[in-house]
């Protein structure tokens, strides 16, 4: 497999120097020089980690196969508390959630950020690279703490972190602001998520901040889902997911099961374009927006209009006004190098682009805060089943959208994360402190053996670090003053 640059096709690159290299040089993103077709019907008995193998043998092929093999064991194992790793919990015969938030920092992130450490590990040694790695990151909220958790003590690599000051759940910031090894710091940046996002693809295309890290011995790189690294373990899960729903006899193996994703920068969802492309019999693939509805009005009108007042929701992970990968998305729809150019351009100019909406296939809406909450009761109300609340805009959006056909939502945290959106909608009072409403939500979702996860309790057995909070403008600064290597 060699891959290009969404704005230059002429010009491949190896697996390995696309995942350590993140973005591409000229600002564009990764993509596989092609799509091969596959039958899956015969991945029918295969376990979670023979899939993994097969994808990443075609998709990683610079990586020999026992070198991958190890890379799976070390990413998908005991870290994860199921040993489907994504199981999916069936509330009836035709509507499924697809569980992805059972990794250690509770969201569908760590799937991805258990992997990536891993394999860019392998990748800087199939490159015979010896500099360190500085890994620059933007979280909407779950992408900080799964990067932090993957890297944390790994040999040569550093992790920097960006987050939207107070624009993250509470669980969320304690999340990232609790680390236990030096090569990993959470910094907040006034601002949205799109600011803390321009701010590390300004960072990564940089000549002068690159020369700076490179006499410093470092490289920089990224574990946002810009990096193709991010986006192709995202794939087997879909696979997973629709093989296992052929095997419970919710569907025969051909027929469609639709796909309904929360989406916020567009990595997810593309996983399951992409995974569709390559052969596997989903059916729709539904987009779900919160308020934030900039792609289900894109989607909708052929308009990509990013010049709107982002709203702060109780879905953070989805408050996103700019969606990166939506470039990728677009590139298959129609790869046309120079096109994309134009059009990126557009959008970071004027804020805006417009394309024939006939090139677009995924359909699209969005829940209002009132729909979400409304969606986390009636789920619990009739299944006594928690969904958080990105999941939860994407049932509200499964509801308005599709009717009786089956139906695979997907859940991309746990309910543990967002406890206060929870709790309004169920009209319980919010305890006084974020640890009684951990113990709250565990009675909700096992009255009798409530549970909480260790992985949970370990937040509150660590100390926190001091916030730091800094303006786009000193996010060179902040690392070049060391905040990031080796000190706390």
């Amino acid at each position: 497999m060699r891959y290009h640059s969404t704005r230059n096709s002429q010009k491949f690159v190896q697996p390995s120097e696309a995942v350590l290299q993140g973005l591409a040089e000229d600002g564009g993103l990764f993509v596989p020089d092609s799509l091969p077709q596959l039958d899956f019907r015969a991945w029918l008995n295969d376990s979670y980690q023979e899939m993994a193998q097969q994808i990443f043998e075609i998709f990683f092929s610079d990586l020999n196969a026992n070198t991958i093999k190890e890379i799976i064991k070390n990413s998908y194992g005991n870290n994860f508390d199921h040993t489907d790793i994504v199981p999916t919990h069936w509330l009836d015969s035709q509507t499924g959630f697809l569980e992805l938030w059972h990794g250690p920092t509770l969201a569908f992130k760590d799937v991805a950020l258990q992997f990536l450490p891993h394999l860019m590990q392998a990748a800087k040694k199939q490159m015979q690279d010896t500099k360190k790695v500085l890994i620059l990151t933007a979280t909407s909220g779950d992408t900080g703490k799964a990067a932090m958790e993957g890297f944390s003590g790994v040999e040569d690599f550093e992790v920097i972190v960006f987050y939207p000051y107070q624009g993250v759940s509470s669980f969320q910031k304690r999340q990232m602001l609790t680390r236990e090894s030096k090569n990993i710091r959470a910094i907040a940046v006034k601002g949205d998520f799109d600011t803390c996002q321009r701010g590390v693809k300004d960072l990564l295309v940089n000549s002068t901040f690159n020369q700076k890290m490179s006499e410093l011995g470092y490289q920089l790189s990224s574990a946002n889902s810009i990096n193709i690294g991010r986006l192709i373990p995202q794939m087997i899960y879909y696979i997973f997911s629709y093989l296992q729903a052929v095997k419970a006899g919710h569907i025969n193996y051909g027929e469609n099961l639709n796909i309904v994703v929360p989406t916020g920068n567009f990595g997810n969802i593309l996983a399951a374009c992409y995974s569709k492309e390559m052969g596997l019999p989903l059916g729709e693939i539904q987009l779900a927006a919160n308020q934030n509805n900039v792609l289900s009005d894109f989607l909708a009108s052929g308009i990509y209009d990013a010049n709107r007042e982002l709203i702060k929701t109780s879905s953070p992970s989805m408050d996103i006004l700019v969606a990166s990968n939506l470039e990728r998305y677009l590139y298959l729809k129609n790869p046309d190098s120079q096109w994309i150019n134009q059009i990126m351009l557009e959008l970071k100019t004027n804020g805006i682009f417009s394309i024939d909406k006939d090139l677009l296939n995924i359909s699209a809406t969005w829940a209002d805060e009132n729909e979400t909450s409304q969606a986390i009761a009636k789920v619990y109300k009739q299944y006594q089943y928690l969904i958080d609340p990105h999941t939860a805009v994407a049932y509200a959006v499964a509801q308005k959208m599709i009717e009786e056909k089956t139906t695979l939502i997907a859940s991309t945290a746990s309910p543990y994360k967002f406890m206060e959106k929870i709790l309004q909608s169920l009209q319980m009072e919010m305890p006084e402190d974020d640890w009684q409403a951990i113990q709250t939500i565990s009675k909700i979702m096992n009255s009798e053996n409530p549970n909480i996860p260790d992985t949970v309790k370990k937040l509150w057995q660590i100390e926190q670090d001091q916030e730091i909070v800094i303006g786009k403008e000193k996010m060179s600064e902040a690392i070049q003053n060391e905040l990031l290597f080796n000190k706390k």
